[in-house]
């Protein structure tokens, strides 16, 4: 770890140290969780930029704009489909859009590896749509942010808060084509986990897995499940699973990182110019709603993000929400997710080499 890091489980993992560093002597090590911790060579000419631009020592200051929030469905169809929640990321796109643009996202580098990359075709954001419950790798982003930025460009970036941050810190001015988006954060899964996960799903099946959605749209009953997960093999199988083990043991806090228990992000004051994620308990805020869609919640941080908000409604069916309700809702806006008390005991059993079926099966609570 590096020296200015006073504990382990306060680094999130953003990767901005690495990237400003001008001997190019840290690296991102794996540890035996499945995350990825900075260490200093022996390059380091103690320049002291990786602290100046760390999330969790300095602060990003944050906007004094008053904020306020909408509930947000895309009027296209099929973007909602293609959406985790209501499709606020991909209209938010639109309404930013411009012949020089870069847009980035975290999307599937293959079947087990979550990348931050980008795209300079709205056309192709495809990709950075719909959630992803392992830690997305930033290494090589923030240098083309920076670049294309001093080229002119109008640069969309889309991340967890302490993401955002990272990118903040790392630029250390506040470009004007540049257009922050931060998630309402459950917190980030063990990529070193999921890899195992796939590991399993491919000997459980005899065929490799091809891809792996985490939140796949059905209509069940009259009513939208969002929570199937879907999982394409070579052979051309798909196999659906509304209670799969993988999510549930991210959803019940059991393999998330350690510096998401303590997350310094997790409260009203967001490092984003637009803040989205799902509108949790719907009927609360939109009672006649048909119950076979969802929306996203957007929250507006800045004046860069209320020009946006102002030309969503080109985009997408939008209805004015309170935010503390939000918060009421979507405890995640407000508080850090609390570690399950199991956690440790499931990665000792991991360490011990159990199948990692097992020991997420063990430590999961079973869902109904």
């Amino acid at each position: 770890m590096l020296s200015f890091i006073k504990s382990k489980q306060a680094c999130t993992g953003c990767g901005a140290c690495q990237a400003v560093c001008p001997t190019e002597c840290i690296t991102l090590d794996i540890d035996e969780e499945g995350f990825w911790y900075p260490n200093a060579g022996s390059a380091c000419i103690d320049c002291g930029r990786c602290e100046e631009v760390c999330p969790i020592v300095n602060r990003v200051p944050v906007d004094d704009t008053k904020q306020y929030c909408v509930a947000g469905r895309h009027n296209n169809t099929d973007v909602w489909l293609a959406s985790t929640s209501g499709g606020a990321f991909s209209a938010i796109c639109q309404a930013f859009e411009n012949p020089a643009i870069a847009i980035f996202g975290a999307k599937h580098l293959d079947k087990s590896n979550v990348i931050h990359d980008f795209v300079t075709n709205i056309n192709d954001i495809d990709c950075f749509r719909k959630s992803k419950y392992s830690q997305s790798n930033m290494s090589g982003n923030y240098c083309s942010i920076r670049r294309f930025l001093e080229e002119g460009r109008r640069v969309i970036f889309s991340g967890t808060p302490c993401q955002v941050a990272g990118v903040r810190n790392f630029l250390n001015k506040d470009y004007d084509n540049l257009l922050c988006i931060d998630l309402i954060c459950h917190g980030v899964g063990s990529p070193g986990i999921f890899d195992k996960y796939i590991n399993y799903l491919e000997g459980a099946n005899d065929s490799e897995v091809v891809s792996f959605e985490f939140r796949s749209k059905r209509i069940v009953k009259g009513l939208l499940n969002q929570n199937i997960t879907r999982t394409r093999f070579v052979d051309g199988r798909i196999l659906e699973n509304k209670n799969d083990i993988f999510y549930q043991a991210f959803i019940q806090a059991l393999i998330l990182r350690p510096s998401c228990g303590e997350c310094i992000f997790a409260k009203t004051d967001r490092v984003g110019d637009l803040t989205i994620g799902d509108l949790n308990n719907m009927q609360a805020f939109l009672p006649e709603s048909d119950k076979c869609v969802n929306y996203s919640t957007i929250i507006v941080n800045t004046e860069k993000g209320d020009t946006i908000m102002k030309k969503l409604n080109e985009y997408m069916d939008l209805y004015p929400v309170d935010l503390d309700a939000i918060a009421k809702y979507n405890s995640a806006l407000i508080s850090s997710t609390q570690m399950n008390q199991k956690r440790a005991d499931l990665f000792v059993d991991l360490r011990h080499g159990y199948p990692i079926n097992e020991v997420l099966e063990k430590y999961i609570t079973e869902v109904s």
